[in-house]
């Protein structure tokens, strides 16, 4: 009798530490949410066709915790399409977590942006140019600036903004995949903007 309830404690105790080494879901619960437009050409002067004026797009996504408290944030990648396009398997990215210390700043740009979809199961997307929202979900407010520039084609730098992103009072539990560095793409798919991407 004593030996199987010690063998009982060993199997659970075994399930519980495999459980917690077991790379599953993780759940991030978060209050605040924001949407910042991000409109990036990725691939030399090839652009948006006629939906935008011929040129270099960038934005660069800056994020800052002005908190004194230590916490993770998720973010996601929401890929703009035609308006008769389907909704696919790449038109939203899985989310990411990244964690934030106190009065950290970090920034995205538009290659860190392409790098979500790199891969997605199995599959990695090189974008000629990419145009949607890069959603940041967190537990505490954040200050989230975008700062966008666009130049003509092999020209200097001809206009710069900047954009304060406010804040979404938006409760949610979010599950996040675990990162697997190293993990190769199967095969790789050319992206274009406002057409459908196809696995």
């Amino acid at each position: 009798m004593r030996t199987s309830r010690s063998l009982s404690l060993t199997f659970c105790l075994a399930m519980l530490a495999l459980t917690a080494s077991n790379p599953a879901r993780a759940q991030l619960k978060t209050s605040f949410q924001y949407s910042v437009k991000a409109l990036c050409t990725l691939l030399g002067d090839i652009g948006f066709g006629d939906a935008l004026s011929p040129g270099r797009y960038r934005t660069v996504i800056n994020i800052h915790n002005p908190t004194e408290k230590k916490f993770e944030v998720a973010r996601k990648f929401a890929l703009a399409g035609g308006p008769t396009d389907p909704f696919g398997s790449f038109s939203v990215t899985p989310y990411k977590s990244l964690t934030l210390s106190p009065d950290q700043a970090i920034a995205f740009n538009c290659f860190d942006i392409a790098n979500f979809y790199c891969p997605i199961d199995g599959v990695c997307v090189d974008f000629t140019a990419i145009d949607g929202f890069l959603v940041i979900n967190s537990p505490a407010e954040l200050d989230v600036v975008a700062v966008y520039t666009g130049n003509p084609k092999g020209g200097e730098v001809s206009t710069l903004d900047t954009e304060t992103v406010a804040a979404r009072k938006m409760a949610k539990v979010i599950k996040i995949e675990p990162d697997r560095p190293g993990a190769q793409p199967q095969r790789r798919i050319q992206g274009e903007p406002f057409k459908t991407l196809k696995p």
